[in-house]
């Protein structure tokens, strides 16, 4: 046993749980360390006057076939729920509601029977919606590298799309999932979002959710999974850096001491990578743009009534600083007070308001959403600002983000930031780790090679 390959792994997120995944696996001894008290990156819970918050709402989509593949493994699958169905409810604060959701019938046409009936657009902006479903359907992302470098907002104008319709459909779906306005965000990475979740099949986009808390979840399931394959797990242990010599990484530095390992997967946030690299290589093109990623900030406000204010399990909301709300009681299927988690993505106009305003300015929008909460008592409220909640979406943001392998012979990243092709999902956290474990095995391979050889 003492003969096979060792792993470092720097991060417990969800990039980093998969590289683990994988290469416990394949045999090899890793060893993985995470600067918090636990696993599971920014999917995590914790308990908060003795209730358990999630950090913010997470949802994933049908499409998302890695990280269902993830919960699989780890035989926590049974802890979520996805939809049979697309099916979201639409608020529209001023022209009343809506239904969004898929009909028995092959995609694209799937969407057109609540399209026709959504009360937000105009009978004009329903028909110039359809031919941008189709335009969006028959565009080859690989061929039209391009889409990067403008804004989805720029390509909807340009498809005689109206603002209305901009901000009533096409964000509702886009500031979620990219975690930013249609005017901010590379119309490539939005294209994908609508070609993987309601263009290639007809269950692509239904919305996917854990009955509990995320590290309840995830956490003690990825650790007994890793460690009962020989693996090694440090928590409240963090990276200080990385050592090179001519061969590569040749050891990382942490506040528990000096770790050697045949092979390196550095699976942090974009903005610590670059303080971990060695000298020799910081400066190189490759790492140095990962500087230049940016991020875009989420808020999410916790409410909890004292009896119930609403009855559905989460809906969008429109002409309302409100976006969407979740209710969590229903969710987890919890007793108690009522538990509204209201999820503000792209939240740059809320991020430095001070807590107590943003906790009295929805505590109103609640009461005029849900006339029930003006005779219902608030019993706590709390507001979570994520500053770096996701890599920013922003046009030209693919030619930024890295590979997971790397120049350095025995390095690898992974991270949602990292070269997937999709946006700042779970999704893509979980394909980023396979991809460098599996980088990471190639390189295990060829060096083994090279000393046969030798």
């Amino acid at each position: 046993m003492t003969d096979r390959p060792v792993v470092f792994v720097a991060g417990g997120g969800l990039a980093g749980i998969t590289a683990a995944c994988e290469l416990a696996d394949a045999g090899v001894r890793v060893k993985l360390i995470e600067k918090r008290p636990f696993l599971g990156g920014r999917s995590y819970s914790y308990e908060a006057d003795g209730v358990e918050v999630d950090n913010g709402q997470h949802v994933f989509l049908g499409c998302c076939t890695a990280y269902i593949a993830l919960l699989e493994r780890l035989g926590v699958r049974d802890g979520v729920h996805l939809q049979r169905r697309f099916r979201v409810p639409v608020i529209d604060r001023i022209r009343g509601e809506s239904v969004l959701q898929s009909a028995s019938l092959p995609p694209p046409a799937h969407l057109m029977p609540s399209l026709l009936r959504f009360k937000s657009l105009s009978l004009r902006e329903k028909a110039l919606a359809t031919f941008a479903f189709a335009q969006m359907r028959s565009t080859d992302l690989a061929r039209h590298p391009e889409l990067d470098d403008i804004t989805f907002e720029q390509w909807l104008l340009d498809r005689r799309q109206s603002r209305n319709a901009i901000n009533s459909l096409w964000n509702l779906i886009v500031q979620p999932t990219l975690n930013d306005h249609a005017s901010r965000v590379s119309a490539a990475l939005a294209l994908m979002v609508f070609q993987e979740g309601f263009l290639r099949t007809s269950d692509g986009a239904n919305v996917g959710w854990a009955k509990m808390g995320l590290s309840s979840l995830l956490a003690g399931a990825a650790r007994e999974y890793i460690e009962s394959r020989g693996g090694e797990i440090m928590t409240t242990v963090a990276l200080h850096g990385l050592e090179s010599d001519a061969a590569g990484i040749s050891r990382a530095l942490t506040s528990a001491g000096e770790f050697t390992a045949d092979a390196y997967v550095i699976a942090l946030t974009p903005g610590d990578v670059p303080a971990v690299l060695p000298d020799a290589v910081r400066d190189d093109r490759f790492f140095a743009r990962i500087g230049e990623i940016g991020a875009s900030p989420i808020v999410n406000v916790h409410l909890w009534y004292e009896r119930p204010v609403w009855d559905r399990a989460f809906a969008a909301f429109l002409n309302t600083p409100v976006q969407w709300v979740f209710n969590k009681s229903k969710l987890w299927r919890q007793d108690g007070p009522q538990y509204l988690d209201i999820s503000l993505s792209g939240a740059h106009e809320w991020i430095d308001v001070p807590a107590a305003e943003i906790r009295d300015q929805f505590e109103k929008e609640i009461q005029v959403l849900f006339p029930a909460a003006r005779d219902v008592g608030l019993v706590r409220a709390l507001v979570v600002k994520q500053r770096e909640a996701t890599f920013s979406a922003q046009p030209g943001v693919a030619r930024l983000r890295p590979t997971q392998g790397t120049p350095v012979r025995n390095l690898f990243l992974a991270g949602d930031w990292t070269d997937t092709g999709w946006p700042a999902t779970m999704e893509s956290a979980v394909r980023s780790g396979a991809s460098a474990a599996m980088e990471a095995m190639r390189s295990l391979v060829r060096s083994e090679r090279q000393v046969s050889e030798a």
